[in-house]
């Protein structure tokens, strides 16, 4: 995909002579590079081609729809930087919904209270569409984009991201109708649902209670580690009839449930209104999506002096949560907080001088973010004090390759630790 930061895809026709006077300058380009690096690589400058630029929005011509989608997208904090496989979060109504759900992931995901996600938003267009995301029975044509995402939408973004099988949904009001027809038609799709301003009282099938078609497939072996939030605002129920005792039978219902495949979480929301309950619902439904009983709060409470605090307190943790989720993940490399991040225990342990710390933090480091330069220049450091030049050297000059290829802007300070480590 060719993508320009902050533009959509769009490709330009350019003369065959401008094509041969750019190959030619690229020529020199890489020439000079080439022999600069040969003569000095510590003043080796980033070549233009490893400088990934991502969009942050795009069309996506659906066959299926007869139309383009435009398709909003963000990226977690270092990825091209970072090596790991991520969750989506899709969003619906995406002009109102994508910045928000943005900000909160990466909030959450910077204080270890989920993964970091890549977020795909779903534009309405025109107002009035939304509505397609309906149920059938008012007027909503859910099975052509459960086909939409099924088939184009979702193998898209597989192909041009890198991405895990995780995936979860936020739809709000109307588009909460696309959100039950995927949970009951196709499963394994998503395994996360975030219903905003939920209508449990706006049945799918006449005569059927939407909660006891969710609570239906408690015990459906399709449905592994399901979880459907529902959250509404209290302030809606004067105004849409029959509301207020949908929740409320929904939430006694809940009440004798014991979830096995599916978790549902009912959620009313006091002082807050239709649309805006969406801040306080996102953020609910990802906490229930991942919940504080496995998200623990890191910080500083989880200190210990010992050799072994990388393998005690990170890996050993982030393993089990792995298994629990079926997918590798990873800890915090950088938060705003040391506590929250493995650099900030590593800065922690140089500070108070905890040598066999550093190391194994800085190993560990280097095991989840091969690609980082502090994790390497801190190991090089480690490895000068114990005495092992030749490693200590070879660390440090994959920290100053690394350096210059993702964070240029480090580079001054990086060369003159790498000066240090050539010192006798």
């Amino acid at each position: 995909m060719f993508s320009t930061l902050g533009f959509e895809t769009t490709m330009y026709l350019i003369p065959m002579k401008s094509y041969f006077f750019l190959f030619l300058l690229l020529s020199a380009f890489v020439s000079c590079t080439k022999a600069q690096t040969e003569k000095d690589p510590i003043k080796q400058v980033p070549s233009k081609a490893a400088i990934k630029v991502i969009n942050d929005k795009f069309k996506l011509h659906s066959t299926l729809l007869g139309e383009e989608k435009e398709i909003y997208i963000s990226l977690p904090h270092k990825y091209q930087e970072h090596v790991q496989n991520y969750p989506v979060v899709y969003v619906l109504e995406a002009e109102y919904l994508f910045d928000a759900t943005k900000t909160i992931t990466d909030y959450m995901a910077s204080r270890s209270k989920m993964p970091e996600s890549i977020v795909i938003g779903i534009a309405n267009g025109a107002y009035d569409k939304r509505h397609e995301f309906n149920y059938e029975r008012w007027n909503g044509k859910p099975d052509k984009m459960l086909a939409f995402f099924d088939q184009e939408l979702i193998p898209y973004i597989e192909e041009h991201y890198r991405v895990n099988a995780h995936r979860s949904i936020i739809g709000l009001s109307p588009t909460t109708g696309f959100l039950y027809q995927s949970f009951l038609r196709q499963p394994a799709m998503f395994q996360g649902y975030i219903a905003l301003s939920a209508h449990l009282e706006w049945d799918r099938v006449m005569g059927t209670k939407i909660i006891d078609e969710i609570m239906a497939k408690n015990n459906n072996s399709n449905y592994h580690n399901t979880t459907f939030y529902l959250g509404r605002a209290a302030s809606d129920f004067p105004d849409y009839p029959g509301s207020k005792e949908a929740f409320e039978e929904a939430q006694q219902k809940l009440q004798n449930y014991s979830p096995k495949n599916v978790a549902i979480k009912i959620d009313i929301i006091k002082d807050d209104e239709h649309y805006l309950m969406a801040l306080a619902g996102i953020q609910a439904g990802l906490k229930a999506i991942h919940p504080n009983s496995l998200w623990r709060n890191p910080g500083l409470t989880g200190w210990q002096k010992d050799p072994n605090f990388a393998q005690s307190y990170y890996k050993a943790y982030y393993d089990k949560l792995s298994t629990q989720y079926g997918f590798t993940i990873y800890p915090v490399e950088n938060a705003h907080g040391y506590g929250f991040s493995i650099t900030g225990h590593l800065r922690l342990a140089q500070k108070w001088k905890q040598p066999e710390q550093v190391k194994s933090l800085a190993l560990l480091g280097t095991y989840y973010f091969p690609n980082s330069a502090t994790m390497r220049m801190a190991l090089a450091e480690t490895y000068k004090q114990e005495g092992k030049p030749e490693l200590a050297l070879e660390e440090g000059k994959k920290a100053l390759e690394l350096v210059r290829q993702y964070n240029m802007e480090a580079f001054d300070g990086f060369k003159e630790r790498f000066k240090e480590l050539e010192s006798h």
